[in-house]
């Protein structure tokens, strides 16, 4: 198979938009009911890395940063995160374009979906994405998005 193929299915808009729309659910599960704007260009670097979806696709919506991010490996995970975000930039923003009319923006653009995605109603191999990304969510939900870009080391 060629690589432009392989990328073609991995970075399928339809398949990003899906983890896009269960980001945004978790979101919406935590108090604030929304996210920053900003924190879409995060959910790919943070699910494509093989050890900050397991430990995410392993963790509760109780979880906050800080106890996402005890183990000194995952922090490792967190090196050059302003270059994944770059990355996966065109990625997020074909993705985003597609679950368009599922999310809202309020003042300040703050994302906020009334169609809640339940990863726990997911079936197949890739729950185990939709719950990391649900998971992602809920933590960035509770968190100040300036917080965040300034944990990962990342420039809103």
């Amino acid at each position: 198979m060629k690589i432009q193929s392989l990328n073609a299915l991995i970075y399928n808009p339809i398949w990003i938009s899906y983890l896009l729309h269960y980001f945004l659910s978790g979101a919406t599960s935590t108090k604030n009911k929304k996210v920053k704007l900003e924190l879409i260009y995060l959910v790919l670097p943070f699910v494509y890395d093989k050890k900050l979806m397991k430990k995410l696709s392993s963790s509760s919506t109780r979880t906050t940063f800080q106890t996402l991010f005890k183990d000194a490996e995952l922090k490792n995970s967190l090196i050059r995160m302003d270059q994944k975000i770059s990355s996966f930039q065109h990625t997020t923003n074909k993705s985003f374009v597609m679950i368009g009319s599922k999310v809202s923006v309020s003042s300040g653009a703050y994302l906020h979906t009334s169609e809640i995605l339940d990863y726990k109603k997911a079936e197949g191999g890739l729950k185990e994405y939709y719950k990391a990304a649900y998971n992602l969510g809920a933590i960035f939900g509770k968190e100040d998005y300036r917080e965040i870009f300034l944990k990962v080391g990342a420039l809103a």
